[in-house]
């Protein structure tokens, strides 16, 4: 059973629990796709640039800093594959630089002073723990907070922009449990077609947020003890990593469940070990503790031959969802 929950891990169990449990709970990792490092550099470059003394908030600065960003990540193995050639490259990086010149359209960074970035939100609803981080957060001219949310993306229409806002609901509860103020204002920054969409906060947005994450909670605390978590049809399914080894998609599919097990296994050992490692005398452990007697060598190997049968699974089903997805 995870331990925390995030607004994106919730959104993906609402949206298919099959896709949830491949991602979370089997550990299939999904490659990083050219959008999300787009995605991730941009955010990279905006953060950096609040940095800077207001009067160096330029869009040359901001470009560079893009650039700078990129070059400390482009090399890591998750990126190093990215791109078939440095043309693909390049016309990736100016539709990057695209997206921040139209931010410079809506804000200007120079009258801007963020209270907080990229700031970790951390906190308790019942038995749920819930973690996040919001992009920025400021206070307009009469001192009230604004959560701040930039998306790489394109807007959607006005009439569909309500479940966008979902975790920033979520942001805006758990910033008011923390330090005892009502958000006022959400705000959404969608770079691709230079749009804001924006959100009041009051009472019954949130009371309506937390009801709606603990339904989700209570759904997949239901989907764990059961084991069940169904495949569901949605629009979004021919953009899904997983769509090869999906039941809705394909009658002979491989079986993940042993994935299942075997990272439960590993994370009850690695357990084990902290709890070992916190106790600074071995003598002081009681008798009748679950850790009297646990041999740390036999516990590491059995976590190293853990990880190979693991692997190997992996391996199997990673070659499957490459050969899929680029046919």
């Amino acid at each position: 059973m995870i331990k925390n929950l995030s607004p994106s891990r919730a959104s993906q169990f609402k949206t298919c629990p099959k896709q949830f449990k491949f991602a979370n709970i089997d550990k299939i990792k999904e490659p990083t796709t050219e959008v999300q490092a787009k995605g991730t550099t941009v955010h990279q470059a905006l953060e950096d640039l609040y940095d800077l003394p207001k009067e160096e908030r330029t869009a040359e600065n901001l470009y560079n800093l893009f650039r700078s960003a990129w070059t400390k990540v482009r090399s890591d193995d998750e990126h190093v594959n990215l791109f078939q050639n440095v043309e693909e490259e390049k016309e990736w990086g100016v539709d990057a630089l695209n997206l921040l010149a139209n931010y410079l359209t809506l804000e200007n960074p120079e009258e801007i002073e963020p209270l907080e970035k990229e700031r970790w939100v951390r906190g308790s609803i019942e038995d749920l723990n819930l973690r996040g981080i919001l992009d920025r957060m400021d206070r307009d001219k009469d001192g009230n907070l604004i959560i701040i949310d930039y998306k790489s993306g394109k807007a959607p229409i006005a009439k569909y922009k309500e479940p966008r806002f979902f975790a920033m609901k979520l942001y805006a509860l758990l910033i008011k449990d923390e330090l005892g103020e009502m958000p006022k204002e959400l705000k959404l920054i969608y770079l691709k077609n230079s749009t804001i969409h924006t959100m009041q906060v009051g009472e019954e947005t949130l009371t309506n947020a937390k009801e709606e994450i603990l339904e989700i909670w209570g759904n997949i605390k239901k989907a764990y003890k059961d084991n069940d978590f169904p495949a569901i049809k949605n629009t979004l399914c021919d953009w899904c990593y997983y769509k090869p080894i999906c039941p809705e998609y394909n009658n002979e599919v491989p079986e993940t469940d042993e994935l299942q097990i075997i990272n439960s296994k590993i994370i009850q050992l690695k357990e084990s070990l902290e709890a070992l490692n916190m106790i600074k005398n071995p003598d002081d452990i009681p008798e009748n503790s679950p850790l009297k007697n646990l041999d740390i060598e036999k516990i590491n190997k059995e976590i190293d031959n853990l990880d190979e049968s693991k692997l190997s699974i992996l391996e199997r089903i990673e070659k499957i969802l490459g050969e899929q997805t680029s046919s």
